[in-house]
């Protein structure tokens, strides 16, 4: 009788979902929503103005990297998820998007996984990258690996963090002739002058930063077809300016960027407004062990699913680092603070079903590796030192770094973490600007290869 009451109890619960009524599950769910001030997801109304039509020209336009072979849009790709769908980037020496840019002997990788651009423009984001070496100061002012030289004019931070990637060597600037950048595909050609030292990072920029701009729009008397179309779009964008900056390009970019991958509103959302049809009764189930059990909404908070702070999840460091041999420091070499190390900032969580491998190095290869992986980082760490005596060497000081609020997790079970899986479906939704609306005909150099859906 009391395997048939609890049955019966299911039934109504599933009934009364179908029906538009909120169940037992709803009602403390609701109480969840309540208690953590979540909001559904808002949409801000962006059109695409002549700053976003330079910006959408800039981000799929490889005149924008050293060797000419690499843009925004290179990495950022609309049908995998607003990145590669690689575990770690491959930027200069190579052609192509996705597993294609691994088939060429001479590329570079880049020892990080890409983030996606969902919401980037969106004020929530108060840190970018994932080390966060572009964040909001306490003061609200914009900070930046180029520190007070960073110039003035920048609108937001998407903008100043558009404009990185074009002065690393590896990614989109291309080497010098001293550090192996003979051949064509690799050279950073025009960008950098010959007496700049291109090991110091502030003066190698700011110098990319004039010749970006020269190659771009240069002047009346060295004139191509591709600087005048240039000239035309930044006068368009700008019409007040007497003279064009890197700064232009950057608030461009994150224009074209804030309106391309603004997301619509999820089914989750749709929930948080009353709609309790909107998830399912597992994804119902994902959402209490989300909030709850999981505890992955002390990290996991707010509309985009991140507290942008910084944690350590003793992630295997791989055999590629970004700081030298076998090493990522992570937020330390952000900081220059030894407890920083190995810690990296909170993923946002929108379309993250989309958006695989992740891991800031791309070693988790599905979802619910990375979940198993927050309760019991032991198996993976084994998996990566039986090859690897580097990995193993380091392995203590990963599992110091590790967050001590993940101790407070209570392990899962399959069916938990199938759960909250499902829950993570429900945060996904479409881009607000359609394909069609998003990618241009051509750009300007003609270099169209990486117009692709």
């Amino acid at each position: 009788m009391k395997i048939l009451a609890l049955a019966c109890v299911g039934l109504i619960q599933i009934s009364s979902a179908l029906a538009g009524q909120p169940s037992q599950q709803d009602r403390i769910l609701h109480k969840v929503i309540n208690a953590y001030q979540l909001q559904p997801l808002t949409v801000q109304p962006l059109t695409m103005g002549a700053k976003e039509q330079l910006g959408q020209m800039l981000f799929f336009d490889p005149i924008m990297g050293g060797p000419k072979n690499t843009a925004c849009a290179t990495c950022h790709v609309r049908s995998k998820g607003s990145v590669d769908g690689l575990p770690m980037a491959v930027g200069i020496g190579s052609s192509g998007v996705g597993e294609q840019r691994l088939e060429s002997s001479g590329a570079f990788v880049i020892p990080r996984n890409v983030l996606p651009f969902f919401d980037r423009g969106k004020d929530d984001f108060t840190a970018l990258f994932w080390d966060g070496r572009v964040q909001l100061g306490p003061d609200g002012r914009f900070e930046s690996p180029l520190g007070e030289l960073l110039p003035d004019g920048f609108e937001n931070l998407l903008a100043v963090a558009a404009t990185l990637p074009q002065v690393e060597p590896d990614e989109m600037l291309g080497r010098s002739l001293r550090r192996g950048g003979e051949q064509q595909s690799t050279y950073h050609a025009d960008l950098v002058d010959n007496s700049v030292d291109p090991d110091d990072f502030k003066q190698r920029t700011l110098n990319v930063y004039s010749n970006l701009i020269k190659r771009l729009v240069g002047d009346a008397n060295a004139n191509t077809p591709a600087k005048a179309r240039y000239q035309e779009l930044f006068h368009a964008a700008y019409p007040e300016a007497n003279a064009y900056t890197i700064t232009q390009v950057g608030n461009a970019l994150s224009a074209y960027i804030s309106l391309a991958f603004q997301l619509s509103p999820a089914p989750w959302d749709r929930y948080v407004k009353g709609d309790v049809s909107a998830l399912s009764e597992q994804q119902k189930q994902g959402a209490m062990i989300f909030f709850g059990k999981g505890r992955c909404a002390v990290c996991h908070a707010g509309n985009e699913f991140s507290d942008f702070k910084y944690h350590g999840l003793a992630l295997p460091q791989l055999d590629v680092g970004r700081h030298g041999g076998y090493l990522d420091y992570g937020r330390a070499k952000a900081t220059g603070v030894a407890a920083d190390r190995f810690q990296f900032r909170t993923p946002p969580l929108r379309n993250v079903t989309r958006t695989g491998p992740w891991g800031h190095n791309g070693l988790f290869n599905s979802v619910e590796e990375a979940i198993n992986h927050h309760f019991n980082p032991i198996p993976l760490m084994y998996a990566a030192q039986k090859n690897r005596p580097r990995e193993a060497a380091i392995a203590g000081r990963l599992l110091i770094s590790r967050s001590p609020i993940l101790a407070e997790i209570s392990p899962m079970s399959a069916s938990e973490v199938g759960a909250l899986v499902s829950f993570l479906q429900s945060l996904e939704s479409e881009t607000v600007l359609s394909t069609k609306e998003a990618l241009p005909a051509s750009v300007p150099s003609g270099m169209n290869q990486f117009i692709l859906e």
